[in-house]
Parts: C-alpha cells; structure tokens; sequence
C-alpha cells in the first residue's frame, strides 16, 4: 500500500467531517511525538505509524454523527468502518476505528466485541497506539495547543515526558494522567510530566 495516498485519503476525510481541524492535526503530532520517543518500548514500525497517525486525524469525526447519544468515539470508530477505503486493507480499517474508539472513556477489554474478535497481535496493537492517542489527546484538553511538543526520557521504570509549552499546562497534564491508565498498564511504567526541570503532576481537585 502507498502510504502517500494513503495520508491524503485520510486527510481528506478528517477535512470533510472533522469540526476542530486545528485541534485533530495538534494531537496527529503529539501522537507521532509519542510514538517516536517510545519506539524503545512498543517496537512498532512505520505502517503502524501510519495507522496512529489516520486515528489520530479520524478520533473526533464522530461529532458529526446525527447519533450523538452512543458517545462521539463509537461514532468515530462507526464512520471510519463505513467509508469506502481504497489506501487501506479491512483489517487495517478496524484496525484504525479501535484506535480511535479507544481515544476516551473505557481501555481495551476482552468484553468488547470487536476488540475480542481482533487476533492476538492485533489486540496488543490497539492496546500500545490508542495508550499514545489517549495521551496525545489529553495533552490538548484545552483545544489551545498550549503543549508544543513532547520529549521522551526512559529511566528504569518510569516515562518522563518533557513537555515544552506555552503556558500553564494543569488541566492538560491532569488529563493525561487520567488517560495515562492505557499507557501504564501496556508499558508497565509510572509516567512523570516535566515542564523545564519541574515535575508537573498536579492532584485531582478535591470534591466540593
């Protein structure tokens, strides 16, 4: 498969449907940061990048759906199965609606249906990109695209993201912990975030 056009087939549905452009390509790099800085871990290679990537671009078109009650990353994963791929193969296509769906709420669970009926390899790969896209997405809870980029250290044990940015970066780094879950289960690791030489892992707001 040519992943030049495979690039432009995405982009040009993420361009047709997607309401936030400017938020989606921020989280597309973030997630290609990720998957860079981590390649020490995950292993993957450079198709399965691609696939990060298109998830990355697709995640939110589900905000366009007229079926809003099923929650946005179901409708993602939805449309992406139902256009008329021509880059892609079907397994890839899956492969992509489930990255995207696992973007938000629930991890990966043998419980799910269609992420049961994905072959054993398949699972561990929708478990280690939707961990980066949950991370990526999370580190633009603002939609303001305050995180500029994200470094990669890997000490024993941890991953240290070192976040250059250009302000304050509490709720962005406070979602990443949340959605961190993915990423920490996968990797095995605790995940520090780093503004500077200053760690930045704010605790939740106390309860009113």
């Amino acid at each position: 498969m040519n992943d030049s056009a495979a690039r432009a087939e995405f982009l040009a549905l993420m361009t047709e449907l997607e309401i936030r452009p400017i938020h989606v390509r921020h989280v597309a790099r973030l997630a290609l940061q990720l998957f860079d800085g981590l390649a020490g871990l995950h292993g993957l290679g450079a198709r399965e990048r691609l696939l990060l990537e298109a998830a990355s671009h697709l995640h939110d078109i589900g905000h366009r759906s007229e079926n809003p009650a099923l929650g946005h990353h179901h409708e993602s994963a939805r449309m992406i199965r139902q256009h008329g791929w021509q880059n892609f193969t079907p397994p890839e296509v899956e492969l992509i609606a489930q990255i995207a769906r696992y973007h938000r709420k629930s991890m990966p669970e043998m419980e799910h249906e269609e992420f049961r009926k994905l072959r054993d390899w398949d699972r561990r790969l929708v478990q280690r990109l939707a961990a980066l896209l949950r991370l990526a997405d999370s580190l633009d809870k603002t939609h303001a695209q305050i995180i500029q980029s994200v470094g990669i250290d890997l000490p024993v044990n941890r991953i240290i993201f070192r976040i250059e940015a250009s302000g304050p970066v509490v709720h962005e780094v406070r979602a990443a912990i949340r959605k961190g879950d993915l990423a920490m289960a996968v990797f095995q690791r605790d995940l520090f975030f780093m503004v500077g030489n200053e760690i930045v892992n704010p605790p939740e707001p106390s309860p009113v």
